[in-house]
């Protein structure tokens, strides 16, 4: 009588089995949409940033520009309309060359437009890359003479051992 009773049981029991088993090996499509961080991480990932740029603005406007291009990845490439500097020691000495002092240099003003996120890890969610669009003003209030210049950069960092870093300045 047991038997007959649990012989439908049985049956269910193995086509379940089965088909949880014909899923588990099929191989799934991969994902059209990329990792999506999470709210924390691209929070975190952003202040980090914005604290790397405003580190680097400070840097600028006391006349720093070793503290300045601290910022920049050791092979970083740095891109104008007058040409391509790549690593930031080539980057350094270009501003160096271009900005011979503080007065030239002026004051900086960066002010973020976007941030997107460029590299998560897919099992964290953590953000290791991040694109920054932004825009730049170089004013110089001791020089009456001199005007204002501004323009755009769209920066690429990257987290490596912890810090952030440019890896690439499109600067226009």
């Amino acid at each position: 009588m047991a038997n007959l009773t649990l012989r439908p049981f049985l049956g269910i029991s193995l086509v379940v089995s089965s088909l949880f088993l014909a899923g588990t090996t099929r191989a799934e499509a991969p994902s059209a949409d990329p990792p999506r961080p999470s709210t924390v991480a691209y929070s975190v990932a952003r202040f980090e940033v914005n604290r790397l740029l405003s580190t680097q603005s400070v840097a600028w406007n006391r006349g720093d520009l070793d503290a300045f291009v601290a910022g920049y990845a050791e092979d970083a490439i740095f891109l104008t309309s007058s040409g391509v500097t790549q690593g930031r020691p080539a980057i350094l000495a270009r501003y160096r060359k271009r900005y011979p002092d503080q007065k030239g240099m002026g004051t900086l003003t960066l002010t973020v437009i976007e941030t997107r996120p460029l590299a998560v890890d897919v099992a964290s969610g953590t953000i290791n890359g991040l694109g920054v669009a932004a825009h730049w003003t170089l004013a110089h209030p001791d020089d009456a003479s001199a005007k204002p210049a501004e323009g755009s950069t769209l920066l690429v960092l990257q987290r490596r051992a912890g810090r952030w870093e440019i890896l690439q300045d499109a600067s226009m």
